[in-house]
């Protein structure tokens, strides 16, 4: 594969890469669904308990892809270059580090849980519903991270194959592990959400172990004469470059808390439908996340054997790609809406949330998607501080005051239709700014410059 994204077209290698992570990223989310749906037959109270885990899943989540990206960078440079050894040496560091973090994050989830989610804006009687999911999925999220960071040092030499398939197979045990460990079978006593945690956490355990095998038999799972000191620099070089990367993908969850946080004075209804809203919002990222998980392959390859010019091919083709098909993502949510709402929830004021939820926030998912391939492509080249920033005024000038301002001029349909709008904005403005630095070579922002040539350094 090395060969093919180093010189075959470009659209072809892309098309090559992402159909994999498509079907894999399209498991996942239906893992997700899956889960939604039993727990929605809890009733509302369940639903919004984990409408309020959601974000703060979700942050841990992107502290684990940001970690990824950061292994996937520093692997996939030395892979382009032809440098094995040290790809190999770099997937091992970060194994080691995703189990330390891991562990940090479990303990300390479990001992500040109930402070956190009240801080949240969560009331005191949902506390324990909340804590019956949580007290399975913080010690999940050490199986999680793992995975997913295993995921990136194969995605990282071009296997994109096997992580999608794993995706799929966990979804389909989830899908039947989840209603007897909610409901209960036989001895099997109900967990209610409690189950819906656990059951995933089962599922993590044997994609990793999948995994975990086959790294071994490519030779990822081993030291190769790595000294403690060479460890120890490229645990420095992955934090240097994952720091930014985590903080980057942690924005994400903390403008959804403090969208939910705008969400949750308007009642339980509307949380527990912002909730649903969230969960479905991953479909119509699909190819938006696929393409941001094989970007950095490509570029990251391409620039280790000095062929940058091929990269801002790949993203130009990305952003055309995704205006068609965000499109007709737009219009597919427009018009089964209802549908989707009477599927998540009997209660017709959950059921309006919903509705809005898809009906508006979608328009501005092709802008968002534009920046989050620039974002991949920066990752890759190690400029992980340029991709904090970019992410930053993405959500915190455009899309978290747009939802405000929306907010308050409209209640909770102008809150989506703002953030929605801001993340439009954001999108057509990086989409003109990268053709001008393919066209021109570079483009000034004031006192700030960006040229063809900084990537290369």
């Amino acid at each position: 594969m090395r060969d093919a994204i180093l010189s075959a077209p470009v659209d072809k290698v892309l098309y090559q890469l992402t159909k994999p992570m498509v079907i894999g990223i399209l498991a996942v989310f239906f893992f997700q669904l899956v889960d939604t749906y039993f727990i929605s037959l809890l009733g509302t109270t369940s639903l919004a308990a984990v409408g309020f885990a959601m974000p703060v899943t979700m942050l841990v989540m992107n502290l684990s892809i940001g970690l990824g990206i950061a292994a996937s960078a520093i692997i996939a440079k030395a892979f382009g270059a032809g440098e094995d050894l040290q790809a190999k040496r770099a997937a091992m560091a970060a194994l080691m580090l995703s189990v330390v973090l891991g562990l940090v994050i479990s303990v300390v989830g479990l001992l500040v849980n109930d402070y956190l989610f009240l801080l949240l804006g969560a009331s005191e009687e949902l506390l324990p519903e909340i804590w019956n999911f949580m007290l399975w999925w913080w010690p999940g999220s050490v199986v999680m991270l793992v995975m997913m960071v295993q995921n990136s040092s194969m995605r990282a030499i071009g296997n994109t194959k096997l992580p999608s398939q794993m995706m799929l197979v966990a979804a389909v045990l989830n899908a039947a592990l989840d209603p007897v460990l909610i409901f209960g079978l036989g001895p099997i006593p109900a967990m209610g959400v409690g189950g819906a945690a656990l059951a995933s956490t089962l599922c993590w355990l044997i994609v990793l172990a999948v995994i975990m095998t086959n790294q071994r038999r490519s030779g990822f799972l081993s030291r190769h004469g790595m000294t403690w000191q060479q460890t120890k620099a490229l645990w420095q070089r992955m934090m240097s470059l994952g720091i930014p990367a985590m903080v980057t993908n942690m924005m994400v969850p903390i403008a959804g808390a403090i969208l939910l946080i705008m969400v949750a004075p308007l009642g339980e209804e509307a949380v527990a439908g912002f909730g649903v809203g969230m969960r479905l919002e991953p479909f119509a990222l699909i190819v938006i996340l696929a393409l941001t998980s094989t970007l950095p392959t490509f570029v990251a390859q391409n620039h280790g054997a000095h062929q940058d010019e091929r990269i801002f091919q790949a993203l130009l083709s990305s952003f055309k790609f995704l205006l068609i098909l965000q499109g007709a993502i737009v219009v597919t949510f427009w018009l089964t809406g209802h549908w989707l709402a009477a599927l998540f929830s009997d209660d017709p004021a959950v059921q309006q949330t919903i509705i809005e939820f898809v009906r508006w926030l979608p328009i501005g998912y092709f802008g968002m998607g534009v920046v989050l391939c620039v974002n991949s492509a920066l990752n890759s080249l190690q400029k992980t501080s340029h991709s904090m920033v970019l992410n930053a005024i993405r959500l915190f000038v455009f899309y978290v005051p747009g939802a405000f301002i929306g907010s308050y001029l409209m209640g909770y349909s102008g809150l989506l239709m703002g953030a929605a709008l801001g993340n439009l904005i954001i999108g057509l403005v990086v989409w003109q700014l990268t053709r001008t630095v393919a066209n021109n070579g570079e483009v000034s922002l004031g006192i700030t410059r960006f040229s063809f040539e900084d990537i290369k350094r």
